[in-house]
């Protein structure tokens, strides 16, 4: 059953003290749920949801301004421009030559991708 399934079932006073989820190799808080009817819970929910969020992002490694993240601080999170060209020579252009080596094992290029082109160039 997935999670989706499970959560539907579980409707109803009381029926979340027969939920289950497993999560391997997970933290051991990594999966919460909170009661959002209580205030603490909902300052609580924010923090979470933050906290997912940076976890998303270091986990595919994107900067938060190309996704369209607001910065919390007055400082900002800097220039966009330079942010998208490192973030395409560290981390795009070495995924896109891994999957580009599908061409190599067919014989065949199947897999092409257009060049990241930002205002300036």
């Amino acid at each position: 059953a997935n999670i989706r399934e499970a959560l539907k079932k579980s409707k109803g006073p009381g029926n979340f003290r027969n939920l289950f989820m497993y999560s391997p190799n997970g933290k051991k808080d990594g999966i919460q749920i909170i009661p959002l009817s209580e205030v603490a819970a909902k300052d609580e929910f924010l923090n979470i949801k933050n906290v997912s969020r940076d976890d998303m992002l270091a986990a595919h490694r994107v900067p938060p301004q190309l996704m369209g993240i607001i910065p919390t601080n007055t400082g900002g999170f800097g220039d966009v421009e330079k942010a998208a060209r490192v973030f395409v020579r560290n981390e795009l252009t070495p995924l896109q030559g891994r999957i580009k080596e599908v061409n190599e094992w067919l014989g065949d290029e199947v897999i092409r991708f257009d060049p990241y082109l930002t205002d300036e160039d």
